[in-house]
């Protein structure tokens, strides 16, 4: 059978289902109480939230102990590494070369630099400071970064300690390793370990504290 004929029988057997089903329909009235549907503020149950803590104090204490963790924070960080001191002198190189992994472009689209080239930082860079990394909780490797070079040509890195205290106490500035970066990026396994430019690399030494440099 075509496919207009079997549309044309199916819509006539379908109208008397259609019309019987409207002549069934019937309304049967309202049953019980019908209520709006109704969804609650959101923010205005948070603020009656925050406004009940207030009022019982649960905000104040929350605020001193958010307070006091962030001072202990910045008293003494959390140490990425707890790294042994020296026992020997140990001293490498260390190529700061990156290779890139795809092509740089400046705002016109023209590539400056191509994927795969490779770059020496210290050629682009003068920074030459002397970078004294030490565990700050150990006297001996603080003494040993205090008493050789100053703000202008060496920066003190501590891997582990209390920065503030120290820079209270000796009114130099010692920086926080924050999240190993520098231990990791130099690989560094013991301290004291001192970072100098030695061109086109950079040398890595690890110092006893009780035995001078060669």
């Amino acid at each position: 059978m075509g496919g207009w004929a079997g549309l044309l029988i199916g819509l006539a057997l379908a109208m008397p289902l259609i019309g019987a089903g409207a002549a069934w329909a019937k309304n049967f009235g309202t049953y019980g109480t019908v209520f709006p549907i109704a969804e609650p503020d959101f923010l205005e149950e948070i603020m009656a939230r925050l406004r009940a803590m207030e009022d019982d104090g649960e905000l104040a204490r929350m605020e001193r102990e958010m307070q006091a963790r962030t001072r202990d924070y910045l008293e003494r960080p959390a140490a990425a590494h707890d790294l042994p001191p020296a026992a020997e002198y140990r001293a490498w190189h260390f190529d700061p070369s990156i290779t890139l992994d795809r092509d740089l472009a400046d705002h016109n689209g023209q590539i400056f630099a191509a994927a795969g080239t490779t770059v020496n930082p210290l050629a682009w860079s003068g920074f030459s400071k002397r970078i004294v990394v030490i565990d700050g909780d150990a006297p001996d490797q603080v003494e040993l970064a205090l008493e050789d070079g100053n703000e202008l040509d060496t920066l003190i890195v501590i891997a582990r300690g209390a920065p503030l205290d120290l820079m209270r106490a000796h009114g130099r500035r010692f920086w926080f390793d924050q999240d190993g970066v520098i231990v990791d990026r130099f690989g560094l396994e013991r301290l004291p370990s001192i970072i100098t430019r030695a061109d086109p690399l950079l040398m890595v030494e690890e110092i006893p504290v009780a035995e001078e440099r060669p």
